[in-house]
């Protein structure tokens, strides 16, 4: 039912917002609800795959308890739609001694019925302490929604830590939606 809802909800959303100028605050675009189709939406791409899954069977009913588990884990920090184009920015808490989160900044493009017509992530984040994350991933998405270069922030060119993946070793498969190495 959500994904019949979502398409709905998401193009009245374009709609009533498009000619406003608004941040990036995903509050401002959509309801709890709203973002919740959205992530529910994304969370096969953007949430870690169950142990021993292949690409093709992250779909399959029998792992929907685990992305429905991965999708607790994430938040929604920023969110933009331009044109038919909505930018997403989502965390999720990460393995450390002390409390860190990690972040993936990335795109996507809904159809009619709601179908992913295109999904790529941008960027992930190095792990960070949660202040120190929420301030460099919101700089890299607003650079990312202006389209401005973020390979000066990747892993190797820069000294601070900003861009985890793309880096020289690891890049996102448009076609497959998923991370890989070269």
């Amino acid at each position: 039912m959500i994904r019949t809802i979502l398409p709905i909800l998401l193009l009245v959303s374009v709609f009533i917002f498009s000619c406003q100028s608004k941040g990036y605050d995903p509050k401002e675009y959509l309801s709890a609800k709203q973002q919740d189709a959205i992530m529910t939406t994304i969370i096969r791409y953007a949430g870690r795959a169950p142990e021993g899954a292949t690409i093709s069977e992250r779909f399959s009913p029998s792992f929907d308890k685990h992305y429905s588990e991965q999708q607790s884990l994430h938040q929604m920090d920023a969110f933009y739609i331009k044109g038919d184009t909505c930018y997403f920015l989502i965390s999720r808490r990460a393995p450390s001694l002390k409390e860190k989160r990690v972040a993936n900044g990335g795109k996507f493009v809904l159809g009619d019925k709601g179908e992913l017509l295109y999904y790529k992530e941008v960027f992930r984040t190095f792990k960070m302490e949660p202040d120190d994350l929420s301030a460099k991933s919101l700089f890299l998405f607003k650079r990312m929604v202006k389209k401005e270069d973020l390979e000066i922030f990747e892993r190797i060119k820069s000294q601070e830590e900003y861009i985890e993946f793309p880096d020289q070793s690891n890049y996102y498969d448009d076609q497959e939606r998923t991370w890989k190495q070269k």
